[in-house]
């Protein structure tokens, strides 16, 4: 798979969408659930900057003795989170190859 093709999968499976739609998300259920802010500090979310950033094809059963392995190729995208010019972490999500499904996603932050 070259970059064209896989930026019309990008495309295809609306990535840059989905990937700040589950962002908004995982915030917020992260709040709910724990009855606290995400952010530390005074963060307004209000002012948060989400630039998708990249996107990468990787091979997940490069060999089948591997331990750490998954069943199938994916794609992880990367969306920078900044908040007045300060980058607060970068979120990814993982998505199936083959159908485009969400399999996982996590937050990283600095």
């Amino acid at each position: 798979m070259d970059t064209e093709q896989l930026r019309k999968w990008a495309e295809k499976y609306k990535v840059e969408k989905q990937i700040i739609e589950g962002f908004w998300y995982y915030i917020n259920s992260f709040e709910k659930e724990e009855g606290e802010p995400f952010f530390d500090g005074n963060i307004d979310k209000s002012q948060l900057k989400l630039s998708l950033d990249s996107i990468g094809l990787f091979i997940g059963a490069w060999s089948k003795d591997s331990y750490n392995q998954y069943e199938y190729d994916y794609i992880i995208s990367y969306l920078s989170v900044i908040h007045n010019e300060d980058e607060l972490g970068t979120y990814k999500m993982r998505f199936n190859l083959n159908d485009g499904e969400i399999v996982d996603d996590s937050f990283s932050s600095f």
